[in-house]
């Protein structure tokens, strides 16, 4: 085992160092800022020291080398003996650590307050993008500094959940448009269907509207027959539109219906054929509100090129579905926040019409701290 202390210009830097001269599974003891005597007191420089240690042997070491254990003391003020038996009590943790299979903090976070570096670890474990994770830690640094006491972890925590609401609550978070055409469109094996129905199910039985159905989904018949289902039990109709033109006759059989809510077929959006030839049917309704469905587990490199597609269509807002399905919301975030879009809905379950959440940015922030997902 050797320990080596490492100057560098940035945190970054001195990590990148401790990996080259030290080894990929180096653990880091200590990290602070210093500063160069420069000139007459002027021209300092601020660099960051860490000290790592590279654990590579099956036991721990009982004696740390006397020269290095001085030269650190000078820097902690404890005694080297002192300062031996915490560095082994250190490592003895951080063994129970790898043991149990925690994670580690991110390096670039390490020159934060431990409850911000918590807060940050949990943001990160969300799979949250970096950028918007560094600039909520940035953000409660700043806090901290004004601060008339230190934050407790809690504190901090609450404080998260603030900062990141505030982030998002830039969009149309409003769940009711009053359009008379709902339209929710999105690959397939999203849960469009069911959500369709919920939606239809809460306008007919809470807001005591007059509700029908519209599918332009004839590639499946099991599609067909589900929403017939669903229809059956909510008494409203339904049409079924296998062409294109035959969509203005079936709005025109629904002219004194309150809400019409249009089921589409799910296909490889991945290609801007499908979606052009859907834009065509449905940009025929002036008075339509378009969903774009989406699961919480999908990819974000799968969803971006369905993004891109969907640009030709005027997609009013979002909805996730399958949010019981996974414990990692960060992606919901990462795409409200790229592709500047508000998510009108989660769903929750397959259970209709109870499993959809109203969203609120509170909500998400709720999710991502764990508050929201029970």
């Amino acid at each position: 085992m050797g320990i080596k202390k490492i100057t560098a210009p940035s945190m970054p830097e001195a990590f990148q160092r401790v990996k080259e001269e030290v080894g990929e599974e180096a653990v880091i003891l200590s990290s602070r800022v210093v500063w160069t005597d420069g000139i007459l007191g002027f021209f300092k420089k601020k660099q960051f020291e860490v000290i790592a240690v590279m654990d590579n042997d099956d036991q721990i070491p009982e004696n740390v080398p006397a020269p290095i254990l001085k030269e650190i003391s000078e820097n902690t003020g404890m005694k080297p003996n002192e300062y031996e038996k915490s560095l082994l009590s250190e490592l003895a943790e951080l063994k129970e650590m790898v043991a149990a299979g925690r994670k580690t903090v991110h390096p670039d976070l390490s020159v934060y307050p431990d409850p911000i570096q918590t807060v940050a670890g949990k943001l990160l474990d969300q799979e949250l993008d970096e950028s918007h994770v560094k600039k909520i830690s940035e953000r409660l640094l700043e806090n901290w500094r004004q601060a008339n006491k230190e934050p407790s972890e809690n504190e901090t925590m609450q404080e998260a959940k603030k900062i990141l609401a505030e982030k998002i609550d830039q969009f149309n978070f409003s769940t009711s448009s009053n359009k008379k055409f709902v339209a929710l469109v999105g690959p397939t094996g999203v849960g469009k269907t069911t959500t369709l129905a919920k939606l239809a199910a809460h306008s007919a039985l809470e807001e005591k509207k007059k509700v029908a159905f519209i599918t332009l989904d004839t590639y499946r018949i099991a599609a067909i027959e589900q929403l017939k289902t669903y229809a059956g039990l909510l008494n409203i109709p339904v049409e079924v539109v296998y062409e294109p033109k035959d969509f203005s006759k079936a709005a025109e059989n629904f002219a004194d219906y309150d809400r019409v809510f249009i089921d589409t077929a799910g296909r490889n959006y991945r290609e801007a054929e499908f979606v052009h030839a859907l834009n065509n049917i449905l940009s025929r309704e002036n008075d339509l509100e378009t969903f774009l469905v989406l699961t919480v587990g999908m990819k974000e490199r799968d969803i971006d090129p369905i993004m891109d597609n969907f640009k030709q269509m005027s997609i009013d807002r979002l909805i996730f579905t399958k949010a019981d399905e996974t414990k990692v919301y960060g992606p919901m975030v990462n795409i409200m926040l790229k592709y500047k879009m508000a998510a009108a809905y989660v769903t929750t379950g397959q259970d209709v019409p109870d499993d959809i959440i109203r969203t609120s940015p509170e909500l998400f922030a709720d999710y991502i701290f764990g508050d929201g997902s029970e």
